[in-house]
């Protein structure tokens, strides 16, 4: 799947301009703003204590009557992300929303900024979303952009290059939701000198603009660029497709309210449509690191679509008669990719040597190989140091999921697992536990992994890092090699204290309405199929716009294009789509480790 670092589009450069030049974030001279304030209660996570500030952000609207919220990112203390005089200065989320409404209720929020703060105003690295479906990223300065960064407008175009107080001006790409990709140099917000343009097409033609005008008669007619993304029928330059444009992208407003959301990315030889959230496409790809973060997490898969626009005008303000509109889908594909996550066995006993990997995927895992080795961790638990040397395991195939035993790799580092495994590790309070440990350490042989010890509350743990390396397959029968990190942390042994001895016993963001929307569920392995799209209203159209509510039963790649049929018999097709939908499934894995009796008490480790 594109990876959302990539080029998205923004549409003429006349509208460029317009759109550029009115800014989210105005002069940071106090003209056109003011200071606003407020008193917050902030929480403080390393003293678990509340903090009564008074904050000051400015404000380059104040006469919409907003107000703000502001939140430190995490790791940075509320305390010091503010100023003697309330001042915001540091890492964080600000918020802007209708006065008196519900901080819940997502409809009101204005805007939201995510990143660097400095004297009130947006500055350092940071993305801005405007309720409108603006976004804003890259690198501020007192409040503009101004550097590298990216503008997607409301309509779901995107300039993505150099900024300066605002505005385009240097190299950079200028995208139209409608596919064709622009790459060159700009100044004041406009296409000035030399540049390469490729048309929705697909055809490639050096162009030359001075501040916004295309110069020396280089564009070709629309009816070259026919192969991908223009006319079906050779017309004589008389029908009415050859004057239309089809845009299809992701309806930001409706994105912003939603819980799973997708992006939108011009690309050469299509439109790609695919999640917005690192984790999820990491977990698609299997690029990011397998840990406790399980992708199913608590969304409702079952309303998740993806909301999508698909805009259709004249280049001449004319109007033509619209016939129809349809979906043309050359497939629907099922992705049987395996999305694994891991669960961590905790409590009832003192020694855990195992965890259990959880596949949301819709493909089963085969033949797969782990390789570990145990490391130190710092805070956040990343990696620190030098790891241990590297043990291997066969772990085999499975569908919903699979328990993991590492007591065979520990047997292997040295480890006297027995004596973890049938002791039990009494010590007299909370305030000894360190001079338990040592004793614990000093009494127990724990091999290889000694140097690499932890402590959690009551338990010494073991922090382990390695890669999964399996293969899976598609409907088609074809073979798909894997190989992604983990991340993982084992419990060693558990102190008992006074303070908490008492037995456990036996055992072991919904989607927005959106009534407007046509409904389009795709069907899986299904091809060349053509869904209708009902042309509502009068047909005499200069403009016309159908939203979309695209869903299917299951993660799935859908490629199709959208052609517009005419009174006259011609017909335009849409750049092709490549539409990446992500519905992980449930899995009804249940781990085998659980212990037959429990004899740690419920408010220690994991224990309940």
């Amino acid at each position: 799947m594109a990876r959302a670092r990539a080029v998205f589009g923004v549409a003429a450069a006349s509208m460029l301009a317009t759109l550029m030049l009115s800014t989210a974030f105005a002069d940071p001279a106090p003209v056109g703003g003011a200071w606003a304030e407020r008193v917050q209660i902030l929480y403080q996570a390393e003293t678990r204590s509340v903090l009564r500030r008074a904050v000051r952000v400015w404000d380059f609207h104040p006469e919409k009557n907003l107000d703000f919220v502001w939140e430190p990112a995490a790791g940075q203390s509320p305390d010091k992300t503010i100023a003697e005089d309330g001042t915001i200065n540091g890492k964080g989320r600000l918020v802007w929303r209708v006065r008196g409404s519900a901080s819940y209720d997502p409809k009101t929020v204005y805007s939201s900024y995510f990143g660097d703060v400095r004297n009130g105003r947006p500055d350092g690295q940071g993305r801005l979303e405007l309720r409108s479906g603006e976004v804003f990223d890259g690198h501020w300065l007192a409040g503009e952009l101004d550097g590298q960064g990216i503008h997607v407008d409301a309509d779901g175009n995107r300039y993505e290059g150099q900024f300066v107080a605002g505005v385009p001006n240097g190299e950079g790409r200028l995208l139209s939701k409608t596919g064709e990709i622009f790459a060159g140099s700009f100044t004041g917000g406009l296409k000035n000198g030399k540049g390469t343009t490729r048309l929705a097409g697909g055809t490639v033609y050096a162009s030359q603009w001075v501040m916004g005008k295309e110069i020396g008669g280089l564009r070709p007619d629309v009816l070259a660029d026919a192969r991908v993304g223009g006319l079906l029928k050779a017309q004589a330059g008389s029908g009415d497709a050859d004057k239309v444009e089809i845009g299809v992208v992701v309806d930001q407003r409706m994105t912003q309210q939603s819980d799973m959301q997708y992006q939108h990315l011009v690309r050469d030889e299509d439109i790609a449509i695919y999640p917005q959230a690192d984790e999820d496409n990491n977990s698609w790809n299997g690029t990011g690191q397998i840990t406790t973060n399980n992708v199913f997490g608590s969304k409702d898969w079952d309303d998740a679509p993806a909301f999508a626009e698909v805009d259709l005008k004249t280049t001449d303000q004319s109007k033509v008669k619209l016939d129809k509109l349809e979906m043309k889908v050359a497939s629907s594909e099922a992705y049987r990719k395996p999305m694994l996550s891991i669960s961590e066995h905790f409590g009832c006993v003192g020694f855990r040597p195992d965890f259990s990997i959880i596949n949301n995927g819709w493909g089963d895992a085969k033949d797969m190989k782990m390789s570990i080795q145990f490391t130190t961790v710092d805070e956040d638990g990343n990696p620190t140091g030098q790891p241990s040397r590297m043990f291997t395991k066969d772990i085999g195939g499975f569908g919903e999921g699979a328990d993991v035993s590492i007591k065979s790799v520990l047997d292997e580092a040295g480890v006297d697992t027995a004596s973890l495994e049938t002791g039990r590790f009494p010590c007299p309070s909370v305030d000894s536990l360190n001079v338990c440990r040592s004793q614990l350490t000093n009494k127990i042989k724990f091999g290889e992994v000694a140097d690499y010890l932890g402590n959690m509350q009551q338990a010494m743990t073991l922090n382990a890092i390695g890669k999964f390396d399996y293969s899976w397959t598609d409907d088609e029968g074809h073979v798909y090699q894997q190989s992604e990190p983990f991340r993982t942390s084992v419990t060693m042994a558990v102190f008992e204290t006074p303070e908490s001895m008492a037995e456990c016993g036996d055992g072991g963001g919904g989607s927005p309405e959106a009534m407007r929307y046509q409904n389009i569920e795709f069907p899986i392995g299904k091809h060349d199929y053509t869904i209708a799209m009902p042309v509502r209203g009068n047909k005499n159209v200069g403009a016309y716009t159908a939203r979309l509510k695209m869903w299917s039963a299951m993660s799935s790649i859908h490629r199709f294009n959208i052609a517009a049929h005419f009174a006259d018999g011609s017909v335009r097709e849409s750049k092709p789509v490549t539409f990446f939908y992500f519905k992980p499934k449930r899995s009804l894995f249940e781990t085998k480790t659980e212990p037959a009796a429990c004899y740690l008490p419920r408010d220690m480790v994991g224990c309940g």
